[in-house]
């Protein structure tokens, strides 16, 4: 790049971090409310699906009671036609007979209303459990609603600004080089800073001194230079180098 394309570059890139930093700033007029918000979506989301089991699996003992209670009312006819029966047979081996089918029955019986009372038991322990989630539910969701609201309301005093800044963000990224946004974007995103002015003679965001003659390189404005410490792009004082507009 000629000296005049990297003076233009690193123009916008000093105003690329003086929107990133007025955009920081409406972020902290938000407080922590965007993180709350997301927080109880994320939780309500999550007791949602942990409902959704419990609920399947109270649907599926209902079918598992039903057909049980089918197939004891099945035994029980069965077991009333074969004591009827014992009034009507002529020889002890079928006395015996129908005495080891109606044992049989009265022990399947007993087996399946002992299963019973176990799903029941099962059924009540998961309706106060959805109980207890819908009650829970019930308050994430008029927190969520009480925090939605003031945090739309927070947006509303800064949305038009906030607008503003995000489109001029946008305008500026396309204009500057990539392998320079890249750099200074994945800085930004370890130190909340990009780029940084030479202050004092040291580098405005970490404040390690930098070598006059180093100075006076990034003072001509007629390359790319970061800061050897933490890696910013270092940017001269004002009066070297105005803020694009």
């Amino acid at each position: 790049m000629t000296a005049i394309d990297v003076r233009r570059e690193l123009e916008m890139v000093a105003r690329l971090q003086e929107v990133d930093a007025q955009l920081k700033e409406v972020e902290l007029e938000k407080g922590d409310l965007p993180a709350m918000v997301k927080k109880l979506h994320a939780e309500i989301e999550q007791r949602e699906g942990e409902k959704k089991e419990l609920e399947s699996r109270l649907s599926e003992l209902a079918k598992q009671l039903r057909s049980n209670d089918g197939q004891i009312q099945m035994m029980r006819v069965k077991l009333d036609k074969f004591k009827e029966q014992l009034y009507t047979v002529t020889t002890n081996r079928e006395y015996d007979a129908i005495n080891q089918e109606i044992d049989h029955l009265r022990g399947q019986i007993e087996s399946i209303e002992g299963s019973q009372g176990s799903l029941k038991d099962e059924e009540g322990t998961l309706n106060n459990q959805i109980e207890e989630f819908t009650a829970r539910l019930e308050e994430l969701s008029n927190d969520l609603k009480e925090r939605e609201t003031e945090l739309g309301s927070k947006k509303g005093d800064t949305q038009v600004e906030e607008d503003k800044l995000h489109k001029e963000r946008e305008k500026l990224i396309v204009q500057i080089k990539k392998p320079i946004v890249a750099h200074y974007d994945r800085i930004r995103n370890l130190r909340e800073v990009g780029s940084a002015r030479l202050y004092g003679g040291a580098c405005g965001a970490c404040f390690a001194v930098v070598p006059p003659q180093r100075q006076a390189e990034i003072r001509k404005v007629a390359d790319v230079i970061l800061c050897e410490n933490c890696g910013v792009i270092l940017l001269p004082e004002e009066e070297f180098l105005e803020t694009s507009k």
